[in-house]
């Protein structure tokens, strides 16, 4: 009897062990940082410490609230010069990461509060790819000599005026998993189940072409805690297009609500979705994930609203997801008094209306341990409000999640 009660003690004392590990926790930041080019992220002084101010309050910001793992957009993704029609990955650079790692060295890493990204990923974007058609409908089709102008954005793959503006980036001091990563930047819009394509607007040439993602739809894997307590979360990051711009057939807010509605029809997993290196289906690794990014859709906006749902909404409301728009609230975008859209202190962009655009959606077996906007009200910190203005037209969001 005292053998078995020794063992007995042993195997509890085991376990209590085991029980003991705790899951990890990681801070993920969105940022959406106005245009982000590699024209300002080449300011530098003779030390190579960068020198654009903007650039430099965003820089800032980051280093005050220091996330594990920052989603930057409207970043550069640095195209070869003299793109051809249809550019793919054998023409960026050859270092896809290039302009992250520009403002990961020479902003974050710099200053009196600085954060190092060891790990970084960056993939090739649909912007300012022209696509030889006239996808806007106004009868002219653009060239590379209307490069920089409107048409030429309205005429791309993806509005942008030059290849890889407004593109998308990871900066991480987590190891990520760019073997596994899955990306859909190719992946045709009248392929998507369900889809709302404007009808008889586009030419069946011009959907051969036609991709859903304005920019690049990414499920990337990241490393979250070390040993017995290491597990993957899976980023889902888009940044759709605007939902304006356009005419009565609504191309862009169609766009727009089907570019947010891919992450709803990847958790069904059809085999139709088709990532940019062959491989079929949809979400199947079965672990935690946020859906990140600008996605230009107020669930309180009168745009991109198809199904009876504003396009936000698709997945705000899903079962699968936690909307966490009440820890991501500010003290600055409440006192602005603006008078449309979201309630202010959730506004998360800085325009004539009250806008949350910038969204953090965990799936529901994460825990959110807190969050917030960075919008400091300008009584309570002028100068992290100043910040704020100078930084971009759009706020960093973050939240503190758990991951089981």
């Amino acid at each position: 009897m005292i053998g078995l009660a020794a063992a007995s003690c042993g195997r509890t004392e085991r376990a209590s062990k085991i029980e003991r590990v705790e899951p990890p926790t990681v801070r993920l930041a969105l940022f959406n940082v106005r245009e982000l080019s590699a024209e300002k992220l080449s300011q530098v002084d003779a030390d190579g410490v960068g020198t654009n101010a903007q650039l430099r309050a965003a820089a800032e910001i980051v280093q005050r609230v220091r996330p594990d793992v920052l989603v930057l957009q409207e970043i550069d993704f640095p195209y070869a010069p003299q793109d051809p029609v249809h550019a793919g990955p054998e023409t960026a650079s050859p270092d896809p990461t290039r302009s992250a790692r520009w403002f990961a060295e020479r902003y974050l890493a710099t200053g009196s509060q600085p954060v190092d990204y060891p790990h970084a990923f960056a993939a090739p974007v649909n912007t300012g790819l022209l696509s030889g058609f006239d996808l806007n409908g106004d009868g002219v089709v653009a060239t590379e000599s209307d490069r920089g102008s409107r048409a030429y954005g309205d005429d791309s793959l993806g509005w942008g005026t030059y290849p890889g503006q407004y593109g998308m980036a990871v900066l991480s001091r987590l190891p990520q998993d760019a073997d596994a990563v899955r990306t859909f930047r190719r992946f045709l819009w009248r392929d998507l189940p369900g889809n709302h394509l404007p009808p008889g607007f586009y030419s069946d040439a011009e959907l051969a072409v036609l991709p859903l993602s304005s920019k690049s739809h990414w499920d990337l894997p990241v490393e979250v805690g070390e040993g017995a307590a290491r597990r993957w979360l899976h980023l889902w990051v888009s940044h759709p297009t605007p939902p304006v711009f356009d005419g009565d057939e609504d191309r862009n807010g169609r766009r727009n609500f089907d570019e947010i509605r891919f992450w709803k029809v990847y958790l069904q997993a059809p085999p139709v979705l088709m990532d940019d290196a062959g491989r079929a289906g949809g979400y199947a690794a079965g672990e935690p994930f946020v859906v990140v990014g600008d996605l230009n859709a107020d669930p309180a906006s009168p745009e991109a609203v198809y199904d009876g749902k504003q396009a936000s909404r698709q997945l705000l409301g899903h079962p699968r997801l936690t909307d966490a728009g009440h820890w991501l609230v500010s003290a600055g975008g409440g006192a602005t008094h603006r008078v449309a859209g979201a309630p202010p202190q959730l506004a998360t962009a800085a325009f004539r209306d009250s806008m949350r655009l910038d969204h953090l959606i965990p799936s529901n077996d994460l825990q959110v341990l807190d969050g917030g906007v960075f919008w400091p009200a300008a009584e309570d910190d002028p100068e992290g409000a100043k910040l704020a203005e100078e930084a971009s037209d759009h706020r960093l969001v973050w939240l503190d999640l758990r991951v089981p």
